[in-house]
């Protein structure tokens, strides 16, 4: 037994390190902004129900937004949870469209109850996410009466990923509060180049071309800390029928980021070449091959800010088989701080409002297809980008099921997310995506004493 959970942890851990550095998936154009595309901070099931996650506490599953929430895991037991995800995206402008299918490895996250009272969880998981690269080539360029061919390239690659360590505190059985600290670490790269080619001149019939080629590369590397408070209150009916069971149970929830400052290491390369020609002949100056070039290669360390944020929702469970979830976040982005970064300009306070439902007909029944869990759920966003006067928003649909296994002790989770993000008006991109996101939770004993072994 001891051997089994040494190696499903070994394989956990393995699968989380390897992918957990591949974080440029977005492939969203949105993602050259502000610090990126800021990655969902809930579990699967949370994903099927709207995003809404910050009054729900369950023996189930680790609750990874609100530390609060924790207080209703099992004693004796160890919970993990791990999940990944598939995205399919369209992404269309008012000229053309692009389709894509990306991977990544989303969470790993396990936790358990050290005493009735007290309890403790971990995370693992990407916070935000860079991925872009976009070309544009012309002939438009005009320089002296002609029109000259020029193109440009922009990319992007990297992110940042997270480490938190949660404790929670359950008190006069209807109260809870949890505390979260959490490390934050990674890097972001940004690369841009140019180029154009005009007539330079003709000798004797020879031309000698005139070309232009600009690149930059800058890159930060950023560590730092960040930590999180959350509160609950729990009020249950019991049922007339059944004293075991809850007739109702209404659950409120917040919680605050605080502040993330993080020390960052900028790496920028400029090169900016300029290739011409020139001799002189008879007193008159004609032009042969010369290169200038002009190359800056700097390191500066910076101090980057990310704002701290609220959350605050309901949950409504009746009978121990329908569950309702409300949610809301901000996040003040107005006080985002990126040293030398022209995107800051773009961004502004983000808002998220999500709705929920899951519906358990039967814990446990002899009937396997009476356990199953289905949810649904929707969510509007007002991201934190604003670009050409223009926000972007976000929405969509929701809606999963759950597939129980070996009475409970394994859960499977197939949770869908269809939305859309942007617009194509103001010379803007659209992006409408589809989300298939899977996750298995594991409940196993940890802190018996076994009489045999």
């Amino acid at each position: 037994m001891y051997l089994k959970k040494t190696k499903l942890i070994a394989l956990i851990l393995m699968l989380s390190a390897a992918e957990v550095t591949a974080q440029s998936i977005t492939g969203s154009p949105y993602s050259r902004y502000g610090i990126g595309d800021i990655s969902y901070s809930g579990t699967g099931h949370n994903i099927a129900m709207g995003g809404t996650s910050v009054a729900e506490s369950s023996d189930r599953y680790v609750n990874t937004v609100n530390p609060a929430c924790n207080t209703n895991l099992p004693l004796q037991r160890f919970v993990f949870d791990v999940g990944f995800d598939v995205k399919y995206t369209n992404t269309k402008s008012a000229a053309e469209s692009e389709k894509t299918c990306k991977s990544t490895f989303k969470y790993l996250t396990g936790g358990f109850a050290a005493k009735p009272w007290w309890y403790f969880s971990f995370s693992l998981k990407p916070y935000c996410s860079t991925g872009y690269s976009a070309e544009y080539s012309d002939s438009k360029l005009e320089y002296e009466g002609k029109q000259y061919p020029y193109s440009y390239k922009y990319q992007g690659k990297g992110g940042l990923n997270k480490v938190s360590i949660s404790t929670a505190f359950k008190f006069l059985k209807m109260f809870s509060v949890g505390f979260t600290g959490s490390v934050l670490f990674g890097s972001i790269e940004h690369t841009q180049s140019s180029a154009i080619s005009r007539d330079g001149f003709n000798i004797n019939g020879v031309e000698y071309p005139y070309s232009s080629y600009y690149y930059m590369n800058d890159k930060r590397v950023m560590h730092g800390t960040q930590g999180d408070i959350g509160f609950r209150f729990e009020k249950r009916f019991k049922s007339a029928k059944d004293s075991l069971r809850d007739a109702l149970r209404i659950s409120i929830g917040a919680y605050i980021n605080g502040k993330a400052n993080l020390k960052a290491r900028n790496e920028m390369f400029i090169d900016d070449q300029h290739i011409y020609y020139s001799y002189t002949y008879n007193g008159n100056t004609y032009y042969t091959s010369q290169t200038d070039t002009i190359s800056n290669d700097t390191t500066s360390t910076e101090k980057v800010k990310i704002p701290k944020g609220f959350g605050i929702g309901a949950s409504v469970e009746i009978a121990e088989q329908l569950t309702i979830n409300a949610d809301f976040h901000t996040q003040k982005w107005g006080d985002f701080q990126l040293p030398n970064d022209i995107t800051k300009k773009h961004v502004r306070d983000s808002r998220y409002l999500g709705w929920g439902l899951q519906y358990n007909n039967a814990k446990y029944s002899s009937k396997y297809y009476r356990t199953f869990i289905y949810r649904i759920g929707m969510y509007t966003q007002k991201t934190y980008l604003e670009l050409n006067g223009q926000g972007i928003d976000d929405k969509g649909v929701t809606f999963g099921f759950g597939l129980p296994i070996r009475r409970q002790m394994l859960l499977l989770n197939i949770n869908f997310q269809l939305g859309k993000r942007g617009t194509t008006d103001h010379n803007l991109y659209e992006e409408k995506y589809f989300l298939v996101h899977f996750n298995a939770t594991l409940h196993d004993y940890w802190f018996v004493k076994r009489k045999f072994q």
